[in-house]
């Protein structure tokens, strides 16, 4: 699952120091090394944090992508609920999160993993913001995705228009609000 770039943005869920049951919606950056080898790297973390682990080299099970997430929760082994957004901006209860959550990680994921690196926020393609929203077709497409074995079966499915980034994408800021945003390409 790796494209002939040398750095990207990965999108996954980072567990929590105070508990092994939440997965906190997180960025790295992952990157490839001479040797074509691919390592995580958390600008996030530094020195000041108590951490067992170079931020440059993040230890896979320290970090779960979003396919991964995926793949745990649709397989029964972890609880959706469990990953996402908890207390944001500090607001008790203004929390995001289920499988709806960790499918749009996915597709941010596919989009960053095929050039498009969008915001945390962004959003295309039908408006699913809960788990009952998730359709059989929807959990089929997104299975696919997480289960692709390598970067040509990526870049096919990334040829579905349900998968591919349009022009228009949906902005979910809580700063300014639900807006239409219309992306710049080269």
């Amino acid at each position: 699952m790796r494209l002939l770039r040398r750095s990207r943005l990965e999108k996954g869920l980072h567990s929590l120091g105070c508990c092994d049951a939440y997965y906190a919606d997180h960025w790295v950056t992952e990157y490839r090394l001479p040797d074509g080898s691919w390592r995580l790297a958390d600008p996030q973390v530094h020195h000041e944090y108590d951490i067992g682990f170079d931020p440059m080299d993040v230890p896979r099970d320290q970090f779960l992508v979003a396919t991964d997430a995926w793949r745990a929760c649709r397989e029964g082994e972890a609880d959706p609920r469990r990953f996402g957004v908890f207390d944001l901006n500090g607001i008790e209860g203004l929390s995001y999160h289920g499988l709806w959550f960790v499918r749009a990680g996915v597709l941010r994921d596919l989009a960053a993993l095929n050039g498009v690196e969008l915001l945390p926020w962004d959003a295309w393609g039908p408006e699913i913001l809960d788990d009952a929203a998730l359709d059989a077709d929807e959990l089929a497409l997104i299975d696919s995705v997480a289960a692709a074995g390598g970067e040509d079966e990526l870049r096919r499915l990334y040829r579905d228009p349900r998968l591919t980034v349009p022009d228009e994408i949906v902005s979910y800021t809580t700063y300014d609000g639900v807006r239409k945003v219309t992306l710049g390409r080269t």
